[in-house]
């Protein structure tokens, strides 16, 4: 009998070791898979939205995906809403269609993924949608903001979604004309999206110039980063609401921008180094260039 005493305490020791090892390769089996991309504004985009700025990602989980957004410089207190493309955003009409679980279903959720929420009081914004379905990889070409009227405003306190699962939305009644595109943020699959090993701010700019937008003689979100390899073309654009001279450092580029206006720069990547641009009246950083060897 004693000796069965000191076996069943073995067994059990023996079982919570299995039980433990199995436990952890369990977790190791539900990975999740998450891709993400930065919002740049798309052509044709309101002036009141040329502020947005942002990230969308895509999570993949136990067979399930979750389409994100976290955005800021919206219209204060107004109404947006999202979907789920298919191509990348350097398309002519860009993210192309919208992503269908079923190619040949209707074009509201649960078949597509849509999501609504209303900018607060400092023009951010926070949406979520969930579906127990997963997108296949390499289908979620970017993730599109549209504005939406005020009569889709949700009853979500402001600068939240309306719900976290993938909802009924925003019905697009052939009666209704097509929501006003605004952002483009590209996920995967699409062809503006940077492959393995690319410099990813030079594979973004295939058909899309980086926009510094100035407010108030600063810049929207911060100094703007842009990185090129030497030999690129540089390429990018000062729109603002004062009007002052845009100075490139280094390469000692000018030009004056009226108020509301916009100027580009096209130039190549001669110089290797780190670069300021400056609003040279103000003698406030926009910007900051890096060219690689």
């Amino acid at each position: 009998m004693k000796h069965l005493n000191r076996a069943v305490p073995s067994c059990l020791a023996a079982l919570a070791i299995a039980l433990t090892f199995v436990a952890c390769s369990s977790s190791d089996e539900n990975k999740t898979e998450a891709v993400s991309g930065q919002f740049e504004l798309v052509s044709g985009a309101p002036v009141a939205d040329q502020g947005v700025a942002g990230e969308a990602t895509l999570e993949r989980a136990d067979g399930g995906t979750t389409v994100s957004l976290d955005v800021s410089g919206l219209e204060a207190e107004a109404a947006y809403v999202a979907h789920l493309h298919t191509e990348g955003c350097d398309q002519a009409d860009p993210g192309g269609p919208h992503f269908r679980f079923d190619a040949s279903g209707g074009d509201e959720p649960p078949n597509e993924i849509h999501l609504e929420f209303n900018s607060d009081a400092e023009g951010d914004g926070k949406a979520e949608a969930s579906s127990d379905r997963e997108v296949p990889l390499g289908d979620a070409g970017s993730v599109v903001l549209h504005e939406a009227g005020a009569d889709h405003m949700t009853s979500a306190p402001s600068g939240e979604a309306e719900a976290v699962f993938v909802h009924a939305g925003h019905h697009h009644h052939e009666e209704e004309a097509a929501p006003v595109k605004i952002a483009c943020a590209d996920l995967e699959g699409g062809r503006g999206a940077a492959e393995p090993g690319d410099n990813p701010e030079s594979a973004s700019m295939g058909g899309k110039v980086p926009t510094i937008v100035i407010r108030n003689g600063e810049p929207v979100g911060g100094i703007k980063e842009l990185e090129y390899d030497a030999g690129d073309e540089i390429r990018f654009e000062v729109t603002s609401d004062v009007a002052d001279e845009v100075h490139v450092h280094g390469y000692d580029l000018m030009q004056d921008v009226p108020a509301g206006g916009t100027v580009s720069f096209d130039f190549p990547a001669e110089i290797e180094g780190i670069f300021e641009v400056e609003l040279e009246g103000r003698k406030e950083q926009i910007a900051e260039i890096r060219v690689n060897p």
